[in-house]
């Protein structure tokens, strides 16, 4: 919501600058979110006096125009087709920066220049060009009585001005205007509100006790309160230029000075307000109903709108004239010809207004109040208050008396405060006086009686209701900021995550770091499919499946990897490295419901390329050693390395917690990948994770330890093995053969071929050895590594090579 600061100069007197009143007032909570300077202070604009004009000799539509400056005369070229000699006219002097936005975002800068061979020091401006108005029809001309020379600023009532975007909360529809604000701003300072005054008028609250015009409410559920006041003899024409320049400020175009004075108090009081043509209206009569069917009604912007059953109308004798609270019709617009009027201004029910809203797609700065709640007791005010402005700004006479249908009075809201309370809820040592002082000035009334505040709410303020609003409203305008903060502060702390959700998030945090992409697939798989990823007689099929492609509770994750798989390679992925966790299902001994046996499981998926096409390196594809190196640097981050062994056995890599297997790793089968339409390699691991989360219980929380202050000892170890043992499984043995003074240990070389035999191949493993009380030497780590040679030749059949 806009707010423009010179407007709200007229309700408060204060000297506080813009930026200031800002600071105040998002205080107070109502957030201003940004501060858009408008207009200009027309720097290096002057009056300038045509003294002669001549044809542009190499233009037709331009014109040489001798311009009388006050100090000089110049010549500037000008295109507009009312410039005429004797004119006193605005100018833009050389250097001067006009607001008219260039297509690279700055601004035109006036320059001495050349056009079509002719000198222009300088340009008569337009409305537009000076950012006071749309005219761009021809130059401004201004009063003939004006000084050569005179600053523009001087002879001109449009102000710079600064606007306030409010970011304002739905249960504020209070300030939703500039008094809202004002009041607001007024209490915060301790400064006076300085409403709008109006007259009292004669008021009849029957329908049918105004000589002119019949008015009555059908629907009294949406429509509490309905005003109407007629005015005659009213001239259609331009507002006055404050006036548009502040509608401008805030973003409305001003039309004319009936709709204008509509819309200036809808800003200036927050009340929503209609004029008929009263010419137009049927009857003269007004009737507010709803209709129980839809209804095709065309609005104020020329669209025919189907609006749906049940939303309110403003109907005439005959048909509908406004979509209540949303937007007025085209049949009794305003217009030129527009001579007697009927002010609207009523209460709609918001939530009414809000469906109709919606369902119509339409939101209005009418619909946008009423959606939020305007007061009962504004309506005959700001009726008032625009037929005044009305009158001042284009004649015509108020004719009496006021209709005021009203059948549904608002109920009053009394709210009982304690002193006491409110100094106890915000930490503060006020005095009761101060309390009543703040709400007198945020227009509560307020009396003391036997130390407790007895608290009228104002109709504005439909959000306060208990008495924990009123001390809200007291701790705003008094300033949180103010308020000491004693002892020190403390903030609950969340509760620790079970362990199972822990660790399960760490097992994808881990995932993540290792270049591995997060996978959902479907736990239900087809039954022409689960019988390739278990035995028959483990699958568990579903009671009703919804498909035959959702029958079989999965047995492994292994399917939707490959079906992820054959969808990326179709759509031309090179290459897919993912992971998945989720429950899995297989006939057994069951962990929750019994006879299945259903567990967390982690699936790590390779195919295809492992690096992207590059112009330095060729891309190679995904292999086993990928997987194994990715699955090794998984069990380390969750320090289960040295509790899970691996072990060959056939063609998969089993992963062994004690005796039992907690994983596996392998390489699809060929066959199973042609019923997938695959192409490339596919390599998967996958692992139980309720097993690993056990066994994650049982390790020790980790335990800073500083650097080892003495170097460590390596040892290079070269083996002459039959090609078939694994390398791995000659790593876990050496691991659990040399004891704690093994610090780490890995392969650098694998080789085959002469001077070894046809069936060998030597594996070199570099060991580190580290003690943190002293220095090893190769004394120290001999009868170790002597150990692990005699383990390796009784279980692998090893050889030293020298």
């Amino acid at each position: 919501m806009k707010i423009s600061c010179n407007w709200l100069r007229d309700y408060i007197d204060t000297g506080l600058s813009p930026e200031e009143i800002a600071v105040k007032i998002t205080l107070t909570g109502l957030e201003v979110e940004e501060i858009e300077k408008t207009g200009s202070d027309f720097e290096g604009i002057i009056v300038g006096e045509v003294l002669e004009t001549k044809p542009h000799p190499n233009a037709d539509r331009l014109t040489l125009c001798n311009v009388n400056t006050g100090d000089a005369e110049v010549q500037i070229v000008c295109g507009a087709p009312n410039v005429a000699d004797g004119q006193k006219v605005p100018v833009a002097t050389v250097g001067t920066v006009l607001p008219v936005p260039m297509e690279d975002g700055s601004f035109l800068k006036i320059r001495k220049s050349k056009i079509r061979g002719e000198v222009s020091f300088g340009m008569i401006c337009a409305e537009d060009e000076l950012g006071i108005g749309d005219d761009h029809s021809g130059i401004m001309v201004l009063d003939a009585a004006l000084k050569p020379g005179t600053p523009f600023a001087e002879v001109t009532d449009v102000k710079p001005d600064h606007v306030f975007e409010v970011g304002l909360t739905p249960n504020r529809p209070d300030a939703a205007c500039h008094v809202g604000v004002a009041r607001d701003l007024a209490a915060a300072i301790k400064s006076d509100l300085l409403e709008p005054e109006t007259g009292d008028p004669e008021k009849t609250d029957a329908g049918t006790g105004h000589p002119s015009v019949k008015i009555s409410i059908k629907d009294t559920g949406s429509c509490h309160r309905y005003v109407g006041i007629v005015m005659r003899g009213i001239t259609v024409e331009p507002s006055p230029d404050e006036v548009q320049q502040r509608l401008r400020a805030i973003g409305l175009r001003p039309r004319n000075n009936i709709v204008d004075a509509t819309n200036y108090v809808l800003h200036e009081l927050g009340q929503p307000l209609h004029a008929f043509d009263l010419n137009k209206l049927n009857g003269p009569e007004i009737i507010v109903q709803s209709f129980d069917k839809e209804v095709e009604f065309e609005t104020l912007d020329d669209q025919k709108r189907k609006v749906p059953a049940g939303s309110l109308f403003i109907c005439d004798a005959k048909e509908p004239v406004a979509v209540a609270g949303v937007m007025g019709g085209l049949n009794t617009e305003i217009t030129d010809d527009t001579k007697d009027i009927l002010i609207e201004s009523a209460w709609f029910d918001p939530v009414s207004v809000r469906k109709t809203s919606k369902l119509l797609a339409l939101q209005t700065d009418s619909s946008y109040r009423f959606e939020r709640g305007v007061d009962p007791e504004l309506t005959l005010r700001a009726a008032m208050r625009c037929a005044e402005l009305i009158q001042e700004w284009s004649g015509g006479d108020i004719e009496q008396p006021v209709i005021d249908v009203h059948p549904v009075k608002p109920e009053p809201v009394r709210i009982e405060l304690r002193p006491e309370r409110v100094n106890a809820v915000l930490g503060t040592k006020l005095e009761t006086s101060e309390m009543v002082g703040i709400l007198d000035r945020l227009g509560f009334d307020c009396a003391e009686n036997k130390g407790v505040i007895h608290t009228n709410v104002p109709g504005f303020r439909p959000d306060v209701k208990l008495e924990i609003d009123l001390i809200e409203e007291i701790a705003r305008i008094y300033d949180y900021n103010k308020i000491e903060t004693k002892g020190r502060i403390t903030f609950p702390r969340p509760g620790a995550l079970p362990f199972e959700e822990e660790f399960n998030r760490n097992v994808a945090t881990i995932c993540t770091r290792l270049g591995l992409q997060e996978i959902y697939t479907n736990s239900l798989l087809p039954g022409k499919f689960a019988p390739l990823f278990a035995d028959e007689s483990e699958l568990i099929p579903t009671m009703n499946p919804i498909s035959r492609d959702q029958a079989i509770m999965r047995p492994s994750m292994a399917h939707g990897f490959l079906r992820t798989a054959a969808w990326n390679f179709n759509r031309k992925i090179q290459g897919i490295s993912v992971f998945e966790t989720g429950h899995v299902f297989k006939k057994g001994k069951g962990r929750y419901i019994e006879g299945v046996n259903e567990y967390n499981a982690l699936m790590i998926g390779l195919s295809g390329l492992r690096d992207t096409e590059h112009w330095i390196t060729e891309p190679k594809p995904w292999t086993i050693f990928d997987l194994k190196s990715r699955v090794n640097a998984f069990l380390t981050e969750l320090r289960l390395d040295k509790r899970i062994q691996s072990e060959q056995a056939n063609d998969k890599i089993l992963y062994i917690a004690g005796k039992d297997v907690v994983g596996q790793a392998y390489k699809v089968d060929a066959a199973l990948l042609k019923k997938f339409e695959i192409d490339n390699d596919v390599f998967i691991a996958e692992f139980d994770l309720s097993a690993l989360s056990d066994l994650s219980r049982q390790i020790e929380p980790l335990v800073y330890e500083p650097v080892p202050r003495f170097p460590s000892f390596e040892f290079d170890l070269a083996l002459s093995v039959d090609k078939r043992i694994n390398a791995g499984e000659m790593e876990s043995a050496i691991k659990k053969s040399a004891g704690k003074l093994l610090a780490d240990i890995s392969v650098f070389d694998v080789f085959e071929g002469k001077p070894l035999d046809a069936n060998q191949k030597s594996v070199a493993y570099r060991l580190s050895f580290v003690d943190r009380e002293r220095t090893l030497t190769i004394k120290d780590v001999e009868p170790v590594v002597n150990k692990i040679v005699k383990t390796l030749e009784k279980n692998f059949s090893a050889k030293l090579r020298s």
